[in-house]
């Protein structure tokens, strides 16, 4: 078991190794035991030379390739190849040719060699030669030849190499073309916002943000910001509309050909792709368009349970990009689209909210009869099949009926059935249509129609009756009332003009002579006496005896 942990550890520690990039303050080239050797840089249009004495063609041996980093200060390095290799100097080879080729540029060659001091003294030695001042980029595939120089045909030795790329640690830090800057976020869905923080950026440039769609490339949708290199709050704010897999964050450097990064915050969100669905009523046609791109499988179905949706016939369609139609639908609530991907399967149903479907079937029952009607928003030909409910839960279609509905119009079919038995169904679809559901309709709401019916004649009876008698009572008490008070005004003028009482004084005879003080006040004590005998006589009702007592309290005002 230690063994094995020790193999994995320095598994780990020579990958990490194997990533760190060497750092160089100065490139040139060398030869092994410091002997005096010369470089020079060249293009390659010297033609090799065929020794007639012959040549052995196995003359390099302990020859490498690997890549080092020239830095001026920390976020300034450039690449550069280091080629090594060990050669035998002979009267015919004094030196190296180190030739680079990459894909649209020409041969480059540096050629390091010996001294002409020094060749008598090196003759048939081992001499290392090392280079490093080719330059390359990240990524990039180059082809690699080691020639003698002279150069002698026939002998030479070429490699292929690939550069690092920025995924390299050391590299991603260091070289200005693979310094991206890297973006944090974090959510607020409620207020559809995107905040971002961008670190290790380079350091004296600005920096730009922007949210954008990503496909083959990344497209911005408008949202974007600028980072001013002396804003010392790398933070912008950023709006979005949906949360779909393929919104991201891009951001880059302001600079030529300067490398961008995304970061993808809903990337696992598959399922908002399938809102796209749209439903022209007019055309009756069906469309849905990603917002992404994606692979995906789709089909139209009728949903039969939670679980169960029965894909229709011609409807699959195969997706990658752009909108997909269905013409001629019936927007019904059991319609609906199912996506499949290699992540999952989803099933949308655009009808299962608002005014559908478009038409409805409906059982009435008046004298004993069920009558079906249908009800329809558009014009459309629906097809009534009559069938029998079998015991193993299906329908025997007996009979079929094909029926014209003109629009917004309910109609009245005979299928000359009863409609209200439980065994009795009906399967109902379009006809008109290329995609549409069959509905079945079985044991309808024929006695929930009846009852309804019933109680409203019921309701409409019972105010033909009581209204009138409600009327009729009132007008006999308002006539009793009336005919009462006029009755006892009757009376008190009656038994006022037997006595001789005349009409009593105003307030305003107080100015009167005593003569007529005397009169007014025999006048008041036979008004006392017949108020007192109609009150006492139990003829009159309590509400005339209480008009009596407040005339008589207005008379004691009078007199006082």
């Amino acid at each position: 078991m230690t063994s094995v942990v020790l193999l994995l550890l320095a598994f780990y520690i020579s990958r990490a190794q194997g990533e760190q990039i060497e750092k160089i303050d100065q490139c040139g080239g060398r030869c092994s035991q410091g002997f005096p050797c010369t470089t020079r840089s060249q293009l390659s249009f010297e033609r090799c030379k065929n020794m007639s004495g012959g040549v052995n063609t196995d003359v390099f041996s302990n020859t490498s390739i690997s890549t080092v980093m020239k830095c001026e200060k920390r976020q300034r390095c450039s690449l550069h190849l280091r080629v090594s290799t060990a050669l035998r100097i002979s009267k015919h080879i004094r030196g190296i040719d180190v030739c680079m080729i990459t894909a649209g540029m020409m041969e480059r060659c540096r050629t390091v060699s010996i001294l002409r001091s020094a060749r008598d003294e090196l003759l048939n030695q081992q001499v290392n030669f090392l280079d490093d001042c080719l330059e390359v980029h990240s990524g990039q595939d180059v082809y690699v030849t080691i020639k003698t120089w002279p150069h002698i045909c026939d002998v030479a030795i070429s490699r292929s190499y690939r550069v690092p790329d920025c995924s390299n640690k050391d590299i991603r830090r260091s070289v200005p073309e693979c310094i991206t800057g890297k973006i944090q976020y974090s959510v607020d869905f409620e207020k559809k916002e995107l905040t971002a923080r961008v670190s290790d950026m380079l350091e004296d440039k600005d920096y730009q943000l922007r949210l954008c769609h990503k496909g083959y490339i990344c497209t911005g949708i408008g949202a974007q910001a600028l980072l001013k290199k002396e804003n010392l709050s790398k933070q912008v704010t950023l709006k979005y509309s949906r949360p779909v897999p393929c919104l991201c964050i891009e951001g880059w450097s302001i600079m030529t050909d300067a490398p961008r990064v995304q970061v993808c915050p809903f990337k696992n969100r598959v399922e908002e792709l399938w809102s796209g669905i749209t439903f022209d009523p007019v055309e009756e046609t069906l469309s849905w368009e990603a917002a992404c791109r994606v692979n995906a499988d789709i089909t139209l179905c009728e949903l039969q349970s939670k679980e169960v949706c029965r894909d229709l016939a011609n409807s699959s369609r195969t997706y990658s990009n752009g909108k997909v139609t269905y013409s001629a639908v019936d927007p019904h609530p059991r319609l609906c689209m199912k996506f499949v991907t290699e992540g999952g399967a989803w099933v949308k149903c655009p009808f299962s909210e608002g005014n559908f479907p478009a038409w409805d079937l409906e059982v009435n029952t008046q004298d004993g009869h069920s009558q079906l009607l249908v009800t329809s928003r558009v014009k459309t030909s629906l097809s009534l099949s009559k069938c029998t409910k079998t015991v193993a839960d299906e329908c025997e279609v007996t009979d079929t009926t094909i029926v014209e509905v003109a629009k917004f119009q309910t109609m009245q079919v005979d299928l000359s059935m009863d409609l209200c038995q439980s065994s009795n169904c009906i399967k109902a679809q379009r006809a008109d249509v290329k995609y549409g559901v069959t509905s079945l309709y079985c044991h309808p709401r024929c006695h929930l129609s009846t009852s309804k019916s019933t109680s409203r004649e019921s309701e409409w009876k019972s105010m033909h009756v009581v209204l009138p008698m409600v009327a009729l009572t009132t007008a006999v008490m308002v006539i009793a009332v009336v005919m009462g008070i006029a009755m006892t005004v009757y009376q008190i003028k009656r038994i006022m003009k037997a006595r001789g009482i005349v009409r009593l004084p105003s307030p305003h005879t107080a100015s009167f002579s005593s003569m007529t003080d005397v009169s007014n006040c025999n006048t008041q004590h036979a008004c006392k006496s017949v108020l007192f005998d109609i009150c006492s006589s139990g003829t009159s009702p309590s509400k005339q005896c209480e008009r009596s007592n407040l005339l008589n309290d207005s008379t004691n005002l009078i007199e006082v």
